[in-house]
């Protein structure tokens, strides 16, 4: 497996190649469906988000990972995360993996922004979107990555 060093050497290399691949395609003539939903607005909400969830949001918060100790006093929010599940386990499922991570912390979120009287129905819809796209990106590159060094490991070292 890699180790934490590596997953966010990894998503940050792809959030740059992604980052690149926009820049070429909002140059070329045959804009499409990119002029209508990427924007400037949308690239840096969505890469704001991936990289929050790169550093922040692994799917590594089940055990004492660079994620985890980032949250430093916060870290306690975790906890609940942290004896529900398993390392390995439903957090590093392709499907289940950046749904209970996302779906967490959005309760997280939401309980934050409820108890600091902030009305959330006021945060535009196609911010939360970008977000959320960031953040499922950012967990599926890690749960991808460690599904791929696990094969490459298994094949090469039988």
């Amino acid at each position: 497996m890699p180790n934490g060093k590596t997953h966010e050497l990894i998503n940050v290399i792809l959030l740059i190649i992604l980052l690149g691949v926009f820049c070429y395609l909002s140059m070329t003539e045959e804009k499409g469906i990119l002029q209508k939903f990427v924007n400037t607005y949308s690239i840096i909400v969505f890469s704001l988000f991936y990289l929050f969830a790169t550093f922040f949001l692994s799917p590594d918060l089940d055990v004492k990972s660079r994620s985890y100790k980032r949250w430093k006093i916060l870290r306690i929010l975790w906890w609940p995360y942290r004896i529900t599940f398993k390392h390995r386990g439903f957090s590093h499922n392709l499907l289940f993996g950046p749904f209970i991570i996302l779906v967490y912390f959005a309760l997280l979120l939401f309980s934050l922004l409820i108890l600091t009287s902030i009305e959330v129905q006021y945060i535009p819809l196609d911010l939360i979107i970008y977000a959320i796209i960031g953040i499922v990106l950012s967990i599926e590159i890690h749960i991808l990555s460690d599904c791929l060094f696990t094969k490459l490991k298994s094949i090469l070292w039988k």
